[in-house]
Formats: structure tokens, C-alpha cells, sequence
């Protein structure tokens, strides 16, 4: 392997008895998606851009994680949504590590109105509103047991819900490292996660929000990457 070029490991990752067909009982070699990661290769063996569509069933997500993952770049992926983010990280993403048996490191990093604040929560406990009883329970009961304060792990949330400004910390509201609970802090364990992430899933707003943050010399939230993948593109 340590003899291999980038191509030849792509190319022996998609061979019809490699690991992909093992791990996955229906896998079928498409020439298409081996088309596609060898342009992705390419890519990043001459440290260019690369802009590919693709049709419906081509396997566009493999074909550029594949050549990715094995780069031993740091990547960062973004997409247009959250919830192709949920799908890359829960599921995409550790079948594709374990059929390759790589042993990188993996995060998930969205904007801080994504994860519970725990002290907004104990100020919104205080206050209590007789109308959100029932959806303000369902809150608590799930915040005792998460380990992210990813809201999105909360089954049948409404995205716009007026809970959730209650619940959630925003640039202005937030005490930082003065706040009783920043030992314990979500957005922050998200953030020191995605810096010693290998492979480092966000979304375009996210990125280009960091982007426009450093411009104005605030600090980096996302860490410096060799190869960036933006999935769903035309979305930029």
C-alpha cells in the first residue's frame, strides 16, 4: 500500500470484489464513478479545482470520499444542507472508513443556533411559558441525555419553532468562557472536536461565514484542509 499511487488505490477501492462490493451486497462497478474519482485524483494530485456533475445514480458521494479519505489530506466537506450533513457523518461516511479500514477521525460542525445552550435553557426554566409546556419537556428530558446538543436528534422538532431562540445562544447573547455552564458547552465541544477532526463535515454557510470572519481578522473556526469538497454545488 505505502507503494501504491493515489489511482491505483482508488482504482482497486471500486474493483468489483474490493472493499466497497464486500461491505455493501449489492455494490456494482460503474465505470461513471470510477470516471469521476480519477478525476477527483487528479485534482488533488496537482492541487486544482475540479468542478463535475453527475447524473442521478452514479454514486457521487463515493466517488469523490473515496480518493478523499485515502489523500491522507485533512478534508473538509461541505454541503448545502443539514441534512445531507447528517446523512454524510452518521452514515456515508463510517461505512466508507470501516470498508477501507482507515482509522481518521471524524466531525461535524454547524452554526451555533444548531446545538441546545445549556444556560439559556436553565434561564428559559425559570421562566416558564404554559403554552410550550409539552414541547419545553420534551427539550429537557432530551437534554439530560445528548452528547452533541446537536438539535437535530430531536425526532419531530420544528425548525421554526420559537422555542428554539430560547434554547439556543447567539453571537451577542453568549458569556463565552464566563458562563456558568462552558465547561459543559455544546457549540464549544463542536468546535475543539471539528480542529482534531481528519475529515471535517459543515455546511456552506458555515463556511463561508468563517471565511468572511477571518477576513475581518476574527479567529478561524474551521481547520486548514487539503482537499475541500463542496457536495451540491450549485447551491453556492
Amino acid at each position: 500500500h505505502l507503494f501504491m499511487s493515489l489511482s491505483d488505490l482508488v482504482a482497486r477501492a471500486f474493483e468489483s470484489a474490493g472493499p466497497l462490493a464486500r461491505m455493501q451486497p449489492l455494490y456494482r462497478l460503474r465505470p461513471q464513478q470510477l470516471e469521476m474519482a480519477q478525476a477527483v485524483v487528479n485534482a488533488i494530485n496537482q492541487h486544482s479545482h475540479l468542478v463535475v456533475e453527475a447524473g442521478t445514480g452514479v454514486g457521487k458521494t463515493f466517488a469523490y470520499l473515496v480518493p478523499a479519505l485515502l489523500s491522507g489530506e485533512r478534508v473538509l466537506v461541505s454541503t448545502a444542507t443539514k441534512t445531507l450533513q447528517d446523512q454524510l457523518h452518521g452514515r456515508d461516511l463510517p461505512l466508507l472508513l470501516r470498508a477501507l479500514a482507515l482509522p481518521l477521525r471524524t466531525a461535524m460542525l454547524k452554526g451555533r443556533s444548531s446545538y441546545l445552550c445549556r444556560h439559556r435553557l436553565q434561564q428559559a426554566r425559570q421562566n416558564p411559558r404554559p403554552a410550550q409546556a409539552q414541547e419545553f419537556a420534551r427539550i429537557e428530558l432530551w437534554a439530560q441525555g445528548t452528547r452533541t446538543g446537536d438539535l437535530a436528534e430531536l425526532p419531530g422538532l420544528d425548525e421554526r419553532s420559537p422555542m428554539l431562540a430560547q434554547i439556543t445562544s447567539t453571537r451577542e447573547n453568549c458569556l463565552g468562557a464566563d458562563c456558568p455552564c462552558f465547561s459543559d458547552c455544546h457549540v464549544y465541544q463542536a468546535r475543539r472536536t471539528a480542529l482534531a477532526a481528519d475529515v471535517l463535515v459543515v455546511n456552506h454557510h458555515l463556511f463561508f461565514a468563517d471565511l468572511a470572519a477571518r477576513d475581518l481578522g476574527v479567529a478561524r473556526l474551521l481547520p486548514p484542509a487539503g482537499v475541500v469538497v463542496f457536495d451540491e454545488a450549485h447551491q453556492l
